[in-house]
């Protein structure tokens, strides 16, 4: 058997390339040609599962043509699998996500059932989307990126489909809702992944998510999560609201609370991005005005941002992992309801007609680090309210009424300590053209110098301080 599945394998493999080459030469364009492989070389795992299983010999044919593949990428040898701008890497992610999975399957021999769904995903449902998404062409809207509405529908009912045919023919036992959620996470994870990395994407996170709905029975909880997560990445990367390094930082942060708190965590989370998103914008759109609205890389959070707003949360969210101390809970909450009270307090402050640093007894600028408005310090007592109300409301074991106010309490008061901060230990600067004080380095096209506060201190250290302050007193209320 084992011989049989080196000789098919292998065999099989050949002949998708030899068809693609030979459509190649008589005119068809490479775009179908490549998609041509795409789609057949997937049943390659049909071949080598019913003859090899799991275990080194699979890994070994996978190997190989993770090889060939490399070698013919590097020498541009197989023009009919390329692409006009990158001679085609996808081809070679392809053989990097099977290789991945098939080494897992040397140890945890039950992933190679669910590897086998990964991978009809990747070839049937991606390509048959590329395909559709390149032959309709009329009424057929862009809806992310270069994906199309109807490819993304097609990656959807051919990967539920392909999802079903596994579970029915090797009797995996996965329902027909979570079949379609498998389709619906494969079509998201076609529409985020950029740069042909979809072929790893979809591969490994289709194989996770089928290996959970058949061995793992807590998977309900973490659901909607997963689906949902995609799409609050397409909504960040729409409205430039993170930089590519803080969608990478957002997604981990994501993984690590939705796998402590389940969809508790997921909705606090997504309660505070989307409202920080939305004041981000009111606020860019007063700042921006007078400069065409102009938005540029430093209007999106960058991934100083999002550890500045979400060490804490995190931090929180392995302490329950660990513990399953409920206090950890009042802590996580509390971190980004702190994070959303200031946020909401610089954010709506920028409509005040007066802003006062009262650590200072001084009136100051508008946005300034350390000022306060009645404005801004109403829109951060009703953001801390609002986060804790949001997790009062979804709930949580061990999460009431009591909880509600001392995040609450503790939020507001992390706030007014993160004004505290920004006003006495911020650094601050001068422009020497205009006399304006400002946290920038540099002012009218020119550098500033050093006006107050320490160097080492910006708004970032401020933020992750106040984060931990309002944690660690919520916690203090807690324990007594």
């Amino acid at each position: 058997m084992i011989l049989k599945g080196y000789f098919f394998g292998i065999g099989y493999a050949l002949i998708c390339l030899v068809l693609s080459f030979i459509l190649y030469k008589f005119g068809m364009p490479k775009k179908y040609t490549r998609k041509v492989v795409h789609i057949l070389v997937g049943f390659e795992w049909v071949i080598l599962y019913t003859l090899m299983g799991a275990g080194v010999h699979f890994l070994s044919v996978c190997l190989i043509f993770l090889a060939l593949l490399f070698i013919a990428y590097k020498g541009k040898m197989m023009p009919m699998i390329s692409s006009d701008e990158d001679n085609a890497p996808g081809t070679v992610y392809y053989a990097v996500a099977m290789t991945g999975v098939a080494l897992v399957g040397c140890f945890v021999p039950k992933v190679m059932l669910p590897f086998g769904i990964g991978v009809l995903c990747t070839s049937v449902g991606d390509g048959f989307a590329g395909v559709i998404g390149q032959l309709i062409k009329n009424k057929n809207p862009r809806i992310y990126g270069n994906k199309t509405l109807f490819g993304t529908l097609t990656n959807f009912l051919t990967s539920s489909l392909g999802a079903f045919v596994i579970s029915y023919v090797f009797s995996a036992e996965i329902g027909i809702v979570y079949c379609l959620a498998i389709g619906l996470l494969s079509a998201e994870l076609e529409l985020i992944t950029p740069y042909g990395l979809d072929n790893i994407s979809i591969t490994w996170g289709i194989s996770a998510l089928s290996y959970s709905f058949m061995y793992f029975g807590g998977i309900d909880e973490y659901l909607i999560p997963i689906l949902l997560s995609p799409l609050i990445i397409i909504f960040a990367k729409g409205k430039k609201a993170l930089t590519n390094g803080g969608v990478v930082f957002a997604i981990l942060l994501d993984i690590v609370v939705t796998w402590a708190f389940g969809t508790f965590g997921f909705v606090i989370l997504c309660a505070f991005f989307i409202g920080a998103v939305i004041i981000d914008k009111i606020k860019k759109r007063v700042k921006n005005k007078g400069r065409n609205n102009h938005e540029d890389e430093e209007d999106c959070r960058n991934y100083m941002q999002v550890l500045a707003n979400g060490t804490v949360a995190f931090l929180s969210a392995l302490a329950f992992i660990i513990t399953s101390n409920k206090i950890f809970v009042v802590t996580f909450v509390t971190s980004l309801a702190e994070a959303f009270s200031d946020t909401a307090a610089s954010g709506i402050g920028v409509f005040a007609s007066k802003t006062y640093d009262p650590f200072k007894w001084r009136v100051c600028e508008k946005g300034l680090s350390g000022g306060m408005s009645l404005e801004g310090t109403f829109a951060s007592l009703c953001g801390a309210c609002l986060i804790a109300f949001a997790a009062y409301l979804f709930g949580f074991a061990g999460y009431g009424i009591k909880e509600f106010f001392i995040v609450a309490i503790c939020a507001f008061l992390g706030a007014v300590f993160d004004s505290f901060m920004g006003s006495v230990f911020q650094v601050k600067y001068k422009c020497p053209s205009c006399g304006s004080i400002t946290e920038s380095t540099e002012h009218c096209n020119m550098p500033t110098e050093k006006y107050s506060g320490f160097i080492a201190i910006d708004n970032d250290i401020v933020n992750i301080v106040s984060c931990t302050f309002s944690a660690l007193l919520s916690a203090v209320f807690m324990l007594l």
